[in-house]
């Protein structure tokens, strides 16, 4: 599951607008005056009377249009050619010099003292072969995997090529500044662009973390190559569509992604065929199958498979968050479970366990890769990102004691233990709860969702819906399709504790549909409901009590690279009949530049006061608040 481990971190990103942050006198600082009562009777107040000065003052000076037009071309007069050249030659030698000192703290990060190398003190990377692998780059965890992702960044150091290109993937989003860590791995991406071009590819990036990582390094690319008119002169102009990289050039161009598994459960980089440990994981370190040799072996086969021209491209849908049909915002806001650790985080108050919120943190929801839900598997997941340990196994141990605390436990009453007050839309067609002209449907069910990946938590998949008999006969149920990341559809489910019975297994009933509308209705007695994205939750309410809509659709195709331990018995045909490439998506050219739109504004943080609940908001839908009374 992905980790909430920049959540933080992203909270540094500059440039973001920050809420309570205008000036004393500005507009935004401003409170809205209340409308005077009315009286029954008007009140009539006598003129003030009116002082003539003594000597009236000469009439005031009014500077006309004319005369402004003529000091901004004075000025334009004074500002010669040269003066203007002088100065954007010493702006690039300080820019330079700021890249420079990046780079040189860059290659000096990770020279730590600490736990001894688990691929040994004086490892390194298989040699790269400019011309002849793939140009790659990496953004890493360094805490994921028990902090292999710092020993893999340690030896990465040593080899000039992936010194340059391995990225503190925390170092990028906290060097934001003009000149910082995130300029470099810009200047080095596009460097890897031009050198892919040379080779008819695309150049690739490492994903090295948690299943969200993944659409992290999406999220971070944007963000590198958001265009920027104020720096224009230092490559960062707009080529219309808010980046600095064409419409063509993003199609031709953008890097294909490999996940390097280092979180939990690793769904995304299991389901690509790049395992689900991280590359060095021996069972027994000290035995004789195991130790540093064997860990850099599985490391240099790792590297191998990614940088190899001959490794496999496919297509790979990305999911967003977007405001619903003939919206420009979406409709609810978020909050983010808090407590202490603990089998139970909530908080004892007026004699019952209750919920407590605190202000939602990053990430923003938007790009979805993996699975979406809701129910009691997020729930279970905003339980466990309070409860967050050192290690895979011992994750998976609190993932099971907080589903069986809640099964356990009464609901707080600010909760519903089932789907009461939600349905779903998909397509324009009703799909949740299945009978929805029965009452209370909504409460036989227990999650209700849809994949993107035919993998969850180590054991979860999804088929075809299809009939008992089939289900329950192997070789009739051959044709029954499994989830695709490729085809263009999500494969929603929905299930209740008897599902598992009646599949019968862990291989959901799934439909493929082409976008989803989740619909909370204000007339339920609770107040909102927990979701999840690729491992990560929130709640979804509205201040006012009313109805919202959480809408869903494809955004994105991005290229990915496929792994040697890929199985096509869970990812179905790799190949969906379109070449390899990048695109934004929609049903029309006004859908496609609703996604540009979004996309700029997800990586200019002004999603965030979009969707993130202010303190004044989750107190006036009357929740408990960390922190206040």
């Amino acid at each position: 599951m992905a980790s909430e481990w920049w959540s933080s971190l992203l909270n540094v990103c500059s440039g973001e607008p920050q809420v309570g942050d205008a000036g004393e006198n500005s507009v935004l600082s401003i409170e809205k005056q209340p409308h005077e009562e009315e009286e029954d009777e008007p009140v009539i107040l006598e003129p003030p009377a009116v002082k003539e000065p003594p000597n009236p003052p000469a009439e005031s000076p009014v500077v006309k249009s004319s005369s402004v037009n003529e000091i901004q071309g004075d000025l334009k007069d004074m500002v010669r050619p040269e003066m203007l050249q002088e100065f954007r030659r010493k702006s690039v030698i300080e820019y330079n010099r700021l890249i420079t000192e990046s780079r040189r703290m860059h290659a000096e990060s990770f020279t730590r003292a600490g736990p001894a190398n688990r691929y040994g003190e004086m490892a390194e990377l298989p040699p790269f072969q400019e011309g002849q692998h793939v140009p790659t780059l990496a953004l890493i965890n360094p805490m994921s995997g028990a902090a292999a992702g710092m020993d893999i960044l340690q030896v990465a150091r040593r080899c000039e090529y992936y010194k340059e290109r391995f990225f503190n993937i925390i170092d990028v989003v906290k060097g934001q500044h003009r000149g910082g860590l995130l300029d470099v791995f810009r200047i080095e991406l596009c460097k890897a662009k031009a050198e892919a071009e040379d080779m008819g590819t695309r150049p690739r990036v490492i994903s090295g973390g948690g299943d969200g990582t993944g659409s992290f390094a999406i999220f971070m690319i944007f963000l590198a190559l958001k265009a920027d008119h104020s720096r224009a002169h230092e490559g960062l102009e707009d080529t219309g569509n808010g980046f600095i990289w064409t419409d063509e050039e993003f199609k031709a161009s953008f890097p294909a992604i490999a996940q390097m598994p280092l979180g939990s459960a690793n769904d995304f980089g299991n389901i690509l065929g790049w395992g689900q440990k991280y590359p060095g994981d021996v069972a027994c370190p000290c035995g004789p199958c195991g130790g540093r040799e064997a860990a850099l072996g599985q490391l240099h086969r790792w590297i191998r498979a990614v940088i190899d021209p001959k490794s496999r491209l496919a297509n790979f849908d990305v999911w967003g968050f977007m405001p619903p049909k003939g919206a420009e915002q979406c409709n609810f806001k978020l909050a983010e479970l808090t407590g202490k650790r603990g089998r139970n985080p909530n908080h004892k108050i007026d004699g019952k366990r209750q919920v407590v919120f605190k202000q939602a943190g990053k990430p923003v929801p938007f790009f979805v890769c993996l699975y979406f839900s809701a129910g009691i598997g997020a729930y279970m997941t905003s339980r466990f990102q309070i409860n967050r340990r050192q290690t895979p196994l011992r994750n998976r141990a609190e993932y099971t004691r907080q589903l069986l605390g809640i099964v356990l436990e009464s609901n707080p009453p600010q909760l519903n233990g089932r789907l009461v007050g939600i349905n779903i839309d998909c397509e324009d067609e009703p799909y949740f709860p299945p009978k929805r002209n029965r009452p209370n449907q909504g409460r036989k069910y227990r999650e209700v969702g849809f994949y993107n990946i035919n993998w969850q938590a180590h054991g979860l998949h999804g088929k075809d819906r299809a009939p008992v008999s089939t289900r329950l006969c192997g070789c009739c149920g051959s044709d029954r399709k499994p989830v695709m990341f490729n085809d263009g559809k999500i494969d929603m489910f929905r299930w209740k504790f008897a599902s598992f019975f009646k599949n019968p297994g862990t291989t959901m009933q799934t439909d493929k549909k082409e976008d989803m509308l989740l619909s909370f209705s204000s007339n339920s007695a609770f107040k909102g409901v927990f979701f999840q994205w690729d491992g990560e939750s929130r709640f979804a309410f509205s201040p006012t009590g009313a109805d919202f809509q959480i809408y869903i659709r494809k955004v994105l195709s991005v290229p990915v690279v496929i792994g040697p331990w890929v199985d096509t018995r869970l990812t179905g045909s790799l190949d969906n009949g379109k070449p390899v490439c990048f695109e934004f998506c929609g049903k029309d050219t006004e859908d496609v530049e609703a996604v540009k739109r979004r996309t700029v504004q997800a990586v200019s943080g002004y999603l965030d006061s979009e969707l993130n609940a202010t303190v004044e908001e989750i107190r006036a839908a009357n929740f408990h608040m960390a922190g206040h009374a």
